[in-house]
């Protein structure tokens, strides 16, 4: 997002004050940014899908017996 945009209401804001306001709002964007997409999840690294089950879990409703008569 750019700050270039940014409009002063109040009168008198010297240079410095618009860099500091600009430097605080640059980092308050950036840390909801980062939130956002924590929150959404993104993408699985490599290693995350490689340590997915390559089957189900081992009590899978199956009952021996009753599905599989002896």
């Amino acid at each position: 997002m750019s700050l270039e945009g940014l409009e002063f209401r109040t009168r008198g804001v010297t240079p410095e004050e618009k860099a500091a306001i600009e430097v605080v709002l640059d980092a308050v964007i950036d840390e909801e940014s980062a939130e956002e997409h924590a929150v959404s999840g993104g993408r699985q690294t490599p290693w995350e899908r490689s340590q997915r089950t390559m089957r189900d879990d081992i009590d899978s409703g199956i009952q021996f017996g009753v599905d599989y008569p002896n």
